[in-house]
């Protein structure tokens, strides 16, 4: 098994202990670049983070509540009425 990935698994598993997700993860899920969670981070727009190092980590309890916040709702109203 290649090294990198062995340590990133690790990492990720005590994460999980944690009950966080790494960056990567956060990466995966919304689709974004390590540069837009950093411009989050420093905007303080993105969800809540713990860094321990270098490493940043994202509690899964905040992590709910900032998707939370994202909900959009529907509406039930007709397209001609919203025109």
């Amino acid at each position: 098994m290649d090294p990198d990935i062995a340590i990133e698994e690790r990492i990720r598993n005590i994460a999980e202990s944690l009950d966080a997700i790494t960056e990567d993860d956060l990466l995966a899920l919304a689709g974004i670049t390590h540069g837009t969670a950093s411009a989050w981070r420093k905007r303080g727009t993105g969800p809540a983070y713990v860094i321990l190092g270098n490493r940043v980590l994202y509690p899964r309890p905040q992590l709910k509540d900032f998707l939370a916040d994202l909900i959009r709702e529907r509406r039930n109203v007709p397209a001609k009425a919203v025109l």
